[in-house]
């Protein structure tokens, strides 16, 4: 009887562990993938059966995905970028033009959080993204470049915002201004080429919605050199 109570429990556990997580997307790289849940903003982008390879035709190669954001969220993919595009971009919580970008930055070695803006009429407003607020004040941390596959995750809950890059714990933002707008759409930009693959987005419950503390950032955040009024 003991050993078959202590099997509910652990039974019992186990579904309560995976119920805090559900699967909102996972990408499985069909023939039709890109038509059916990514809109092709720029760039020129092509799909086989494992990743999405994307490559710039004038500046930008951006793809947005149709499928909205949960309010808490997990969001993992890996990403190989060619060493001859200084920027990576991950597009997150994209609300009209608004958008929170996580900048991987190989020609400063950087990756940086900034918030930016994706414009329709790139002709009007000189390119498709600019930053466009909070210039010089949000993280930013020395990363040097590694032209391997590079395994993401971010996890946004609450106001907060942790990102990972394989496995290691590299920038974080504790939104206390309201940069960060619920829900939206994310996506991917790159100045160049790069291969996406292994894209999943979990909507977090329970536990796995709370600041994960084992989050310990290794490297510094940077301060501003100078702040534009």
């Amino acid at each position: 009887m003991k050993t078959i109570i202590a099997f509910l429990l652990i039974t019992i556990a186990v579904h309560t562990a995976h119920a805090q997580a559900k699967v909102s997307f996972q990408e499985k790289y069909k023939k039709n993938s890109l038509q059916k849940n990514w809109r092709v903003v720029n760039g020129t982008w092509k799909v086989n059966e494992q990743e999405f390879t994307g490559n710039k035709n004038n500046e930008w190669a951006i793809l947005v995905s149709k499928k909205s954001l949960p309010k808490d969220y997990i969001l993992t993919f890996s990403s190989l970028v060619d060493p001859k595009a200084y920027l990576f971009e991950v597009i997150t919580n994209l609300n009209g033009e608004k958008y929170l970008g996580l900048l991987l930055n190989q020609l400063e070695n950087r990756v940086a959080i900034e918030d930016r803006s994706l414009f329709a009429d790139p002709v009007k407003n000189g390119s498709f993204i600019h930053s466009t607020g909070h210039i010089g004040l949000l993280p930013k941390v020395k990363k040097p470049s590694e032209h391997i596959w590079q395994n993401w995750k971010i996890q946004k809950t609450g106001n907060q915002l942790f990102v990972w890059i394989n496995n290691e714990a590299i920038i974080s933002l504790n939104d206390t201004t309201g940069i960060v707008k619920p829900e939206g759409k994310f996506g991917f930009a790159i100045n160049g080429e790069a291969m996406i693959k292994d894209i999943k987005l979990l909507k977090t419950r329970g536990e796995e919605r709370l600041p994960p503390k084992s989050f310990i950032l290794k490297s510094p955040i940077e301060k501003p050199f100078f702040v534009f009024e």
